[in-house]
């Protein structure tokens, strides 16, 4: 299973991300926990340190997972074709284990079964250069590499509509969207939600309340997001006074519980097969492959996809 959360900044992606990772290490699934933020906070409500030199946006770190996902695919020639989209194919590494050995030197453990890869901020030498989109590429290849049957992937997502900039958001069976009771986060999720309807993938989408005061902040919610709610969750003075501290909660708390239910209920029961998803993906590639910057850059693509293997692969 995959899941994201999503939202405005400050809508408490992170949170969500860090109360569900635990919620699943009591039921004790395996996890592989990616954090895709800019900020880096996934790792800090999980209480463990990321060293740099772990980090996926590190060019040879990026390089040598793409190493190990191409594996024998002649479709690649070199990791440096990797696009976003690119597709495994006969010949490549499929991850089928949250805590794969090739994965190790990116990985770090963030409690019981749980393995966190982080994809990095932006770096000293890239500032006013670079593109923070061109560094989750890599985070894109290793989902796209990724048949999670048997463990649990959970994405702590870009902020805001970030994730349509490429095929993040096609890489999900369920999308958690964040919203808070302001006009600002509403606005976000309206947003998300449109350009979710444009890409075809409006069921994959469930809309939940954070910081719920009272029956007013849901309906506000409903009504300016014009979204129906999976759960809510309410302000949680002893999360917010436990991370004041420096200390990370070692189980959800009770009032979370019945949200993370639903959440995992949703997860584990997409509105969307496997397939669906990839042949959306597939597509997307297409698109990328015909465009004069990817022709230019990475040379012709449209070769990499192995519809046949994928078939055989994916349910």
């Amino acid at each position: 299973m995959k899941i994201a959360f999503v939202g405005k900044g400050g809508s408490g992606k992170s949170t969500l991300t860090a109360l569900y990772i635990r919620y699943l290490q009591t039921q004790g699934r395996p996890v592989m926990a990616i954090d895709a933020d800019l900020n880096m906070n996934l790792s800090g409500l999980l209480g463990v340190a990321v060293a740099p030199d772990t980090l996926l946006s590190d060019p040879a770190n990026a390089d040598r997972v793409r190493t190990y996902l191409r594996g024998t695919n002649t479709r690649i020639t070199d990791t440096a074709q990797f696009l976003p989209t690119t597709p495994p194919g006969n010949g490549s590494n499929i991850i089928t284990r949250h805590n794969d050995p090739a994965l190790a030197f990116c990985s770090v453990d963030a409690g019981t079964d749980t393995k966190l890869l982080t994809v990095g901020t932006y770096r000293a030498e890239g500032i006013g250069q670079s593109c923070y989109h061109s560094d989750l590429f890599v985070a894109e290849n290793i989902l796209g590499h990724a048949f999670a049957d048997n463990y649990d992937i959970v994405c702590d997502m870009v902020a805001g509509t970030d994730a349509f900039a490429y095929s993040l958001h096609l890489q999900f069976d369920a999308i958690i969207l964040i919203a808070e009771p302001t006009p600002e986060s509403a606005e976000v999720c309206t947003i998300y939600r449109d350009l979710a309807y444009q890409s075809g993938i409006t069921p994959l989408i469930h809309v939940i309340g954070n910081k719920v005061a009272d029956d007013d902040d849901s309906a506000f919610i409903k009504t300016r997001a014009a979204a129906e709610l999976l759960g809510t969750l309410p302000v949680l003075p002893a999360l917010k006074k436990a991370r004041q501290r420096g200390e990370t909660l070692a189980v959800p708390p009770a009032e979370a519980i019945p949200l993370l239910h639903a959440i995992d209920h949703a997860a584990r029961n997409p509105a969307m097969t496997q397939w669906q998803r990839r042949e959306k993906l597939l597509a997307l590639h297409e698109k990328l492959s015909a465009k004069q910057w990817v022709q230019l850059g990475y040379g012709d693509v449209m070769n990499q996809i192995d519809p046949e293997f994928l078939k055989e692969q994916v349910a």
